[in-house]
């Protein structure tokens, strides 16, 4: 197995994990409707493209990399956005949030454009 896969499976089992873990504080210990409902849609997204990391993680292709890079950078930027704002309080997190939400629409652009692209 080459070191690239070994990192993308481990980056993509770490955000599985986190996702969990945010899923289960939402659930239990954050305070208010609203903020507990942010954290589990954040937990969610983050828990689908955990899982899409580690299959794209035996992909050796340069425009599957990218897809792994936005999907990476979406879940840093929209769901940490949230979880910030969740459970510090700091409302203006989220102004990163479209970032994101950029970020995961584009990897699954990168996707579609491989898949057409791919004979």
């Amino acid at each position: 197995m080459k070191s690239y896969q070994k990192l993308w499976r481990a980056i993509a089992g770490l955000n599985g994990f986190l996702a969990v873990v945010m899923g289960a504080i939402a659930a239990h210990t954050i305070d208010g409707v609203q903020n507990a409902a942010m954290a589990e849609k954040a937990s969610i997204y983050q828990l689908i493209h955990a899982l899409v990391l580690l299959e794209l993680a035996d992909k050796n292709d340069k425009i599957l990399a990218v897809a792994r890079w936005m999907f990476l950078l979406g879940i840093f930027f929209f769901c940490g956005s949230l979880y910030v704002r969740c459970l510090v309080g700091w409302d203006a997190a989220t102004m990163v949030a479209p970032l994101g939400g950029i970020s995961f629409m584009l990897g699954w652009i990168v996707i579609s454009l491989f898949r057409i692209k791919e004979k």
